[in-house]
């Protein structure tokens, strides 16, 4: 099991009870003492859990996990978020079937493609919190993937996810990464996303990658896809000259930054 993955049930599990110990998850998992502690350390430093008497419990008292990472993650590089998020809906058609994944780039994104009010748009998503942010807006088309509900990632996850992506034509997908490598490559360290993200390159007429210029040059454990093969990058101001000498790798992809 993957740490990410791991992580993720050490909080659906800290969710049930006020305290757990390290031996439980020791047993749950089948992993060293070591394992967990590394993974109880991650989590306290992200302010998610805290360690006390006995064990470990979340930090939050009304644990909603929901407004744990994925509000972390609002809340970084907002800035830049906004000025990807205005960009990228002038490129949103009508008349148009989209793609929105579940990032908080692309939650920023989708909160801007409401607000103007397209004709004939229908949105596809796997994002919670993009279908709750819909609720605001009447004239919104939405229809959800479905699947099961990672709440501190803010996604809909599971082979139900890709099995519906399979039977739907996209005209745009709006994505976005954890990283994008040195060898220009989409990453993440979520193997359900990096499933889902593949069925959308496969089922999109046109790829649009949303990224911050932090997420360059980084990498986590699973790829996605070739950089190249998106049809545009939009990002910020502070990826140009990050970019510069790769310029030739990527003629075919449009770039905004």
């Amino acid at each position: 099991m993957i740490p990410e993955k791991r992580r993720s049930k050490i909080l659906k599990l800290l969710s049930q009870k006020d305290v757990s110990s390290v031996d439980e998850f020791v047993e749950a998992f089948g992993v060293s003492r070591i394992t967990v502690q590394r993974d109880i350390t991650a989590l306290s430093k992200q302010g998610l859990v805290e360690k006390v008497h006995g064990g470990v419990k979340l930090k939050r008292s009304d644990r909603r996990l929901f407004e744990t990472l994925f509000a972390r993650r609002l809340q970084r590089e907002q800035e830049k978020k906004a000025e990807i998020a205005r960009r990228a809906a002038d490129y949103v058609q009508n008349h148009s079937t989209v793609f929105i994944d579940s990032s908080s780039t692309c939650y920023i994104f989708a909160q801007e493609v409401f607000r103007r009010q397209c004709t004939d748009l229908t949105v596809l998503t796997n994002s919670p919190a993009i279908l709750f942010e819909s609720l605001k807006y009447s004239h919104v088309r939405l229809i959800s993937t479905g699947g099961e509900l990672q709440q501190n990632f803010n996604m809909f996850s599971g082979h139900w996810v890709v099995e519906f992506l399979e039977n739907v034509n996209l005209d745009q997908a709006f994505i976005s990464a954890a990283g994008i490598s040195k060898s220009l490559k989409l990453t993440t360290s979520n193997a359900y996303l990096a499933e889902i993200l593949k069925a959308v390159f496969h089922q999109s007429k046109s790829v649009n990658v949303l990224a911050d210029s932090t997420k360059f040059f980084k990498s986590a454990m699973l790829n996605v896809a070739e950089l190249a093969h998106c049809d545009r990058l939009i990002s910020d101001a502070g990826l140009a000259g990050k970019l510069q000498p790769y310029r030739e790798l990527l003629t075919t992809v449009e770039i905004l930054c």
